[in-house]
């Protein structure tokens, strides 16, 4: 079952108050005198344009919808044919066709979902949350939850959650990709593989370990943006390591001490990244 109803007042639904940008787009994409669907029904359904969701436990497929807000429990099954936004609830899947797509996980529960279109963002919640996206120029940014993200799709960015964790498989890319784990100043954990591209890691704030690619990698820490802790795993000859900012050189260089996990780098403003497995000083002797 469904009914045509139009927003009044522009009101968002609790779910999405407070969450990583959901609170301001829901207020963008479902401005007052919007007019939606509301769908009641139950099991395998089939609908157009932009939809509330009102029943759990569905299946519904839809198309040419700008926005598809979930403001039940959840537990529904979404599949997407064109460019829409999303707003999950808890324990909803999300699949999104060949359309650049935006996707914003829920605030409990395991939102799960793939997205294939290019150009698509991403946002994890409060709750899990877990899917691929194998589209070109994606963008991927972590909840403040759990958040396991799969990137195949070349010259995306995946950013750590401002708090909770955050894991960024690319293993299976060719990229390139860029990672930031924590570029304004958040405390969230990030772990993450790298794949066969020339990928670029910015190092922030907040713990993360990186798994070095096959590729020739770059890791990058600029002042004012870094701060954190940053373990690299499988550092080797054809990766490079850059500061921005710091004004080192030659004469002018970084702490080095090797410890027992590797040769451990401290910058000025108490970022340090180590080296996993590093016997020896890079930069100094």
């Amino acid at each position: 079952m469904s009914e045509s109803t139009t927003v009044g007042g522009g009101t968002t639904p609790a779910q999405f108050t407070g969450a990583s940008g959901a609170e301001a787009a829901f207020a963008t994409l479902f401005p007052s005198g919007t007019t939606y669907t509301v769908f009641s029904g139950s099991g395998v359904a089939t609908t157009s344009g932009p939809l509330v969701v009102s029943s759990t436990n569905s299946a519904i497929t839809v198309s040419g919808a700008s926005v598809v807000a979930d403001t039940t429990a959840g537990g529904n099954a979404i599949t997407t044919t064109t460019s829409t936004a999303v707003f999950a609830a808890p324990n909803d899947t999300i699949s999104a066709g060949a359309a650049a797509t935006t996707i914003f996980g829920a605030d409990s529960g395991v939102t799960q979902f793939t997205a294939s279109g290019a150009n698509s963002s991403i946002t994890g919640g409060a709750g899990g949350f877990v899917g691929t996206a194998s589209g070109a120029n994606s963008t991927l940014v972590g909840g403040t939850g759990v958040s396991i993200m799969h990137v195949t799709g070349s010259n995306s960015l995946a950013v750590a959650g401002q708090s909770g964790i955050t894991g960024i498989d690319m293993s299976h890319s060719t990229g390139p990709e860029t990672i930031a784990t924590n570029p304004l100043g958040n405390s969230g954990t990030l772990v993450a593989i790298l794949g066969a591209g020339a990928d670029s890691v910015i190092g922030g704030s907040g713990a993360s370990t990186i798994t070095a690619g096959t590729g020739h990698d770059s890791f990058l820490f600029v002042l004012g943006h870094a701060g954190g802790s940053e373990v690299i795993i499988g550092f080797n000859a054809a990766d490079n390591i850059g500061f921005a900012g710091y004004g080192y050189s030659a004469t002018n260089l970084p702490v080095e001490h090797v410890g027992s996990i590797g040769d451990v780098i401290t910058l000025s403003d108490g970022t340090t990244v180590t080296l996993a497995g590093f016997d020896h000083k890079i930069f100094s002797a």
